[in-house]
């Protein structure tokens, strides 16, 4: 990066893949963790007794 443009000339901070993919993963697995309360609950819904009521 240009320093005459920028007020940086490099990164203040190396990103390593042994800092990123740990993060990368548990914000998967969170994600994933929460659907199943959601798409558990809902399957157990009847879709005509859930319409009744719309």
């Amino acid at each position: 990066m240009p320093k005459d443009i920028y007020l940086i000339s490099k990164m203040p901070s190396e990103p390593q893949s042994s800092d990123i993919m740990p993060i990368a993963i548990i914000s998967l697995i969170l994600a994933f963790v929460a659907t199943i309360y959601p798409s558990w609950r809902a399957s157990r819904v009847n879709p005509a007794e859930a319409l009744r009521y719309e």
